[in-house]
């Protein structure tokens, strides 16, 4: 009798599992609507800073953390859902095992994404009382371009102790400053539109405007042209494909430049004593096919 019980239990056991709804299965996973975010830290006066999602943690971003000057978020852009999201940015230091972490909070709000759209958050202004303009994060719609076989690029001003600048594409930092401006009088905290240009090593030189004198420069990466795949053939053996990495040399790349100002002495940014041009990668160039 015993026997003939389990025996039925098992029979309706399999049963349910049969009939389960193939849409509830626990291995097949939901994933919902996205955008996507990228985090730098442009606050010149304080530790480094983590970004943090404190309303939920499936489909957030969780690797915005002690993010130095200047410096982006590990991974670049990262997915996150569409909700109107509780937001938190610390001060953190984690450069030892007695370090605090997470320390004072420099940014409590809410952000909403929307569905597809790519987003840089730039965070800027003072963190130190009293110092103006003061810290906050500013949202940036990256409407990414297709620039096909030229090189798209955009500028920002990054604002703070820097007036407005004139932004210069010259073959090299050290290269004389002359001739119009690629962009003119951008303002501080402005951006400029995505612009198109030759593959062709450059670097990006900011002066005040209507000078030749260079504030911030930088040269840009010249990225990877990488290699599509070569199947086995003859006895040779295939090569994998190595996909391009952006950069002025390589065509489809789409690329931000942000002038930052000095940071404050004192803080654990000091070490970015002078005003610099940073690239930032929007776009990786497309993909090899495996034939």
């Amino acid at each position: 009798m015993k026997i003939s019980r389990f025996a039925l239990l098992g029979a309706v056991l399999v049963a349910t599992v049969g009939c389960r709804d193939s849409s509830t299965d626990p291995t097949t996973p939901i994933i919902p609507d996205l955008a996507y975010i990228r985090y730098i830290n442009a606050v010149p006066d304080t530790n480094n800073t983590t970004f943090r999602f404190i309303d939920q943690l499936r489909f957030v971003p969780l690797t915005f953390v002690n993010v130095p000057y200047r410096g982006l978020a590990q991974g670049n852009y990262q997915g996150v859902r569409l909700d109107a999201h509780k937001i938190r940015v610390f001060t953190a230091d984690f450069s030892g095992f007695t370090d605090a972490g997470n320390t004072t909070i420099l940014v409590d709000t809410t952000l909403t994404f929307e569905k597809g759209k790519y987003y840089t958050i730039l965070h800027t202004g003072y963190a130190r009382a009293g110092q103006l303009p003061k810290q906050k994060l500013q949202v940036i719609e990256d409407a990414l371009p297709t620039p096909g076989s030229s090189v798209a690029i955009r500028f920002i001003n990054s604002g703070l102790n820097m007036p407005a600048m004139d932004f210069y594409a010259l073959p090299t930092t050290a290269t004389p400053v002359t001739g119009t401006p690629t962009q003119a009088a951008l303002a501080a905290g402005a951006m400029s539109a995505y612009l198109t240009r030759a593959t062709a090593q450059f670097s990006v030189v900011t002066t005040a405007v209507g000078s030749t004198t260079a504030v911030a420069s930088g040269a840009a990466p010249a990225g990877i042209a990488g290699n599509p795949a070569v199947p086995a053939s003859n006895g040779v053996a295939a090569i994998d494909a190595v996909d391009p990495i952006a950069g002025a040399l390589v065509p489809g790349s789409v690329l931000t430049a942000i002038a930052f100002p000095a940071s404050v002495s004192g803080s654990k940014a000091a070490a970015a004593a002078a005003p610099s041009v940073v690239y930032y990668l929007d776009k990786q160039p497309p993909r090899f096919s495996t034939p």
